[in-house]
């Protein structure tokens, strides 16, 4: 499913280092394709197990995959569903799941324990559709550990927006002390689903289809969007490097303008390998020269730089001005000649 070539790629792409080119994950829709399996319902778009596994089969038959890009399955129950198995509510929508739909902490006085429920129908969904996935992927495609999400925008999701930003003035000690509790509950999540993936399959991958031998995950904090810097090295910060040191690799997922005042504090988390790179609905394209800069400062800094969905028409020019050292770039090929001219161009421009 994945050659020893795909393998060295990556390993040289954690490494923030480069082999002839870039790390590219290439994938072309075949041109004769059978028929998607479509849901019926909201729910079973979210709860059918069988049909959520048919169609990460449909994905690996009528997808192909050039370069570093190989089939995986996402395990997709809405950013942040470990929010859902600490005690949160979820809705169903059909694009996403939400989770901020209650205050299920009122106040300080005596918030609820973050604890998890292995029979919450978050967890038991979670858990069914992955060994599902691992069953029937198996020498097929990959199956990603689930978007468990960051440990702020969990909290947020429990306390609600507004009010952790509140909080965070008023009610710091009480927040940290939560955040506290709440880490080790993260971290153990992910190192079972992550060691089981391993175990399984040699690897595992995550919603960034970046294959990896070892353990990671791309970390995040919307919440960080409305707060300073200043705030970020207080509270979020320590977090992240608190969840760094749980894994051996890591991506943090920066999304949007809003976030970049704290890249330099992101900059400093020693064992951070990468910063994926998210514009944001009505900004310039990740391909756009505006963000060269941008990149410039973060390989300035030894680390890597991910790019999802990159315009394969505007390409070259960033190839150009972008070190291919820790750079991965996934795009999607109008077909198989274009996506070869795709790894042409990129070994050229090395």
């Amino acid at each position: 499913m994945i050659s020893e070539a795909i393998k060295k790629h990556y390993t040289a792409f954690w490494e923030n280092e480069a082999i002839e080119r870039c790390c590219l994950y290439i994938s072309a829709l075949k041109e004769d394709t059978a028929t998607y399996p479509q849901a019926e319902t909201l729910e079973q778009t979210w709860e059918d197990i069988d049909l959520r596994a048919n169609q990460a089969l449909w994905h690996a038959e009528n997808m192909d995959y050039f370069a570093e890009g190989f089939p995986s399955a996402f395990v997709n129950f809405g950013p942040g569903c470990l929010t859902a198995m600490i005690g949160g509510s979820y809705r169903l929508d059909p694009y996403t799941v939400w989770f901020e739909n209650e205050k299920r902490i009122a106040d300080w006085g005596n918030p609820p324990a973050p604890v998890l429920r292995g029979d919450s129908d978050m967890f038991t969904l979670v858990d069914a559709l992955t060994e599902k996935l691992l069953r029937v992927g198996g020498g097929k495609f990959f199956t990603s550990i689930t978007d468990i999400g960051g440990t702020y925008d969990i909290l947020a999701a429990l306390r609600g927006t507004q009010d952790l930003l509140t909080d965070l003035y008023e009610y710091p000690v009480e927040v940290l002390a939560y955040v506290k509790a709440l880490q080790p509950v993260w971290a153990d999540y992910f190192k079972q689903y992550a060691n089981l993936l391993i175990k399984r399959q040699g690897a595992m991958t995550s919603w960034m289809p970046i294959w990896s031998d070892k353990p990671y995950y791309p970390l995040q904090c919307d919440l960080s969007a409305m707060i300073s810097p200043d705030m970020f090295q207080e509270f979020i910060l320590p977090d992240l490097q608190y969840q760094t040191e749980h894994m051996e690799r890591s991506i943090y997922h920066l999304d949007g303008p809003q976030e970049i005042p704290h890249l330099k504090h992101l900059l400093s988390l020693p064992r951070l390998n990468a910063i994926q790179w998210v514009p944001g609905t009505g900004n310039a394209d990740p391909e756009n020269e505006c963000w060269f800069e941008l990149y410039e400062e973060i390989q300035a800094a030894g680390k890597g730089i991910v790019l999802l969905d990159v315009n394969i028409d505007r390409l070259e020019k960033l190839l150009k001005h972008v070190s291919p050292k820790g750079l991965y770039i996934h795009c999607r090929a109008y077909d198989a000649d274009s996506a070869q001219e795709i790894i042409r161009m990129a070994e050229h421009i090395r």
